[in-house]
């Protein structure tokens, strides 16, 4: 079958977009199959972990963010309907509509120097509802309060029910992205270079992609200035990493507990 009979999806389009139309689009097109992320053996976190101290003056942390995807059940995908009112309903019957950016659309990609961090909900991107929380470390990262606590819990047990998502058994959730379904969770660090860094920095973080970590330069930031000095903007980012797997990358830029 070269086109999904639910949405009207055709190959040809999926093979040149990458999306899916809608939740049975999974079970008509052949895709890259991902595995699931892999726990960072002790030894090998541990080099890191020591390589980064040793390197610490010449690593600067930027930001980190954690982004959650999320499609309505049921329904085509934003790729044919982006279901804007009805998505707006559900964050509301759930209690969680006051953390929907006042436009409804993530305000920027970026964050600039000396902003406010941000958490929310925004609408009609690639997928009906994103969630994301960036935080912008400035001289110490910010300890969560117990208010923020309970807050994120809510959000979490809202994007976590089954019954308001496109999810399959074995699979996940579904998103309009295969390289997202699963978790529908990605978190990402940004990191500033200076040019003193070991180039073993590189080589180093090359091994992590085995375990699903992937880095490249931010096409955001691409090069920035340090002092005297242009320094390269750095992305890592790990794709659904599960409970353990995410303490094993925050812990790497010293960030265990901060998401």
């Amino acid at each position: 079958m070269n086109f999904c009979r639910f949405c009207g999806t055709k190959e040809i389009q999926f093979r040149k977009n990458g999306k899916f139309g809608c939740v049975h689009c999974i079970q008509v097109f052949e895709y890259p199959i991902l595995q699931k992320p892999k726990t960072i053996p002790k030894n090998v976190m541990e080099g890191l972990e020591n390589f980064v101290k040793e390197n610490s003056k010449f690593i600067n942390l930027i930001s980190f963010r954690t982004r959650i995807t999320r499609n309505l059940k049921s329904n085509l995908f934003p790729f044919y309907d982006s279901m804007m009112t009805k998505s707006k309903q559900l964050l509301a019957e759930n209690g969680v509509d006051i953390w929907l950016y006042p436009t409804g659309f993530y305000p920027s990609n970026t964050l600039p120097e000396n902003s406010e961090n941000r958490m929310g909900f925004y609408l009609g991107s690639e997928d009906h509802i994103r969630w994301e929380k960036m935080v912008t470390v400035l001289h110490r990262i910010p300890q969560e309060s117990r208010a923020e606590k309970k807050t994120k819990n809510q959000i979490f047990r809202f994007l976590l029910q089954k019954t308001n998502w496109a999810e399959l058994p074995k699979i996940g959730f579904i998103s309009s992205c295969p390289t997202n379904l699963g978790l529908g969770r990605r978190d990402s660090i940004l990191v500033e270079l200076d040019p003193g860094v070991s180039p073993r920095f590189f080589s180093i973080l090359q091994t992590f992609s085995e375990f699903g970590i992937e880095f490249a330069p931010s096409t955001d930031h691409s090069f920035r200035k340090i002092g005297e000095n242009p320094g390269l903007v750095v992305k890592i980012s790990w794709k659904n990493a599960r409970a353990v797997q995410k303490r094993q990358f925050y812990k790497i830029l010293g960030l265990l507990g901060s998401l």
